[in-house]
């Protein structure tokens, strides 16, 4: 980072005092106040794709976001040493809890006007499309096939890990399996021709740990994976991961629900497309697709405990599932 300093000071007039690293960003004290500095894996033609994303929202008064900072010459990036970097604010406050019902219907209601705001979005001319709008079919039938795959490997093992797999493999495979089939109806199709025309995108990474809450405020961070997309792929990760700290507790979404909807609303076919997300066996692929294909960073008995939960979840999630369509009744639909 030798020398970075001075290339801020010319790029972005702005006068740095200190440089300190802190996980995968920097955080730099200027006379303007605390902004975050960070290596992007990305190439400008995407970062221009993120910026005016983050810009589009801005101009359709969504606020509560982590702007680019420009340079002096209007570019939302910097290139030092063959490396690009992205330059803004500091978020000051402390990370979203999922597990506080106010930060939940605060969040809900942060989504929901996200997504309201991003209607619109034209990117510039000199940016990378990201747009996964048609596509979700092929990414389950990806996941289904590589959970077959992963029989066959688990088969010849023997593991803990391996047995455990194995033992709830086919209840997995076949809802997999369920959902895949029921995508390619109309439905999924009409909710994608409905999202192009009204050209709206996701965040993508609607965590707890990129909602930064600061008195009776919550802004989103990390805009990194935002596409085009239905915007029920946020609403459905956003209840996923609230529902695996509640034992999937059917409540809990419809606080989350009724919110988003005060906002934003969510059509029929939507909906549908949403009940299919929340059915795929998501956390049971994503444990055994790092176990057998990736490094491991974990322990074995770590991942066996990871395997275990989303087994373990099992009779919640289809308690949950069997209640969601009464749940979506009372919501309402357009």
């Amino acid at each position: 980072m030798q020398w970075i300093d001075k290339e801020i000071a010319v790029r972005y007039n702005l006068d740095v005092k200190n440089i300190l690293p802190f996980r995968d960003i920097y955080i730099l004290t200027t006379l303007k106040g605390k902004k975050v500095l960070k290596k992007s894996p990305f190439s400008p033609e995407r970062i221009m794709f993120i910026h005016g994303a983050k810009e589009h929202l801005y101009q359709n008064n969504f606020k509560s976001l982590d702007r680019f900072l420009c340079t002096v010459d209007g570019y939302p990036y910097i290139n030092f040493q063959d490396e690009i970097y992205t330059l803004s604010d500091y978020p000051e406050g402390r990370q979203c809890d999922f597990d506080d019902r106010e930060d939940v219907i605060k969040a809900a209601n942060l989504l929901a006007r996200l997504h309201k705001a991003s209607k619109g979005y034209v990117p510039p001319e000199n940016s990378k499309v990201q747009d996964d709008l048609g596509k979700l079919p092929a990414y389950f039938n990806k996941r289904f096939a590589e959970l077959r795959r992963l029989k066959k490997i688990a088969g010849k093992r023997r593991s803990s890990f391996d047995r455990l797999f194995l033992q709830h493999a086919d209840y997995f495979c076949n809802r997999a399996e369920k959902v895949i089939e029921q995508l390619g109806g109309g439905e999924y199709e009409s909710a994608v021709d409905a999202a192009r025309h009204e050209k709206v995108f996701c965040h993508h990474d609607f965590t707890h740990n990129n909602l930064i809450c600061s008195d009776n405020r919550i802004s989103v961070i990390n805009f990194d994976y935002c596409r085009y997309e239905l915007k029920v792929y946020d609403v459905a990760n956003f209840i996923r991961r609230k529902m695996r700290k509640c034992k999937w507790d059917i409540e809990e979404a419809g606080v989350i629900l009724k919110e988003y909807l005060s906002v934003e609303k969510i059509s029929r076919e939507e909906f549908f497309v949403m009940k299919l997300m929340l059915q795929f066996p998501q956390k049971f692929w994503r444990v055994a697709n790092k176990y057998y294909n990736s490094k491991r960073n974990l322990a074995e008995k770590a991942f066996y405990i990871n395997l275990q939960e989303a087994v373990d979840e099992v009779c919640y999630h289809e308690r949950f599932m069997d209640r969601f369509d009464l749940l979506i009744s009372k919501a309402g639909c357009s």
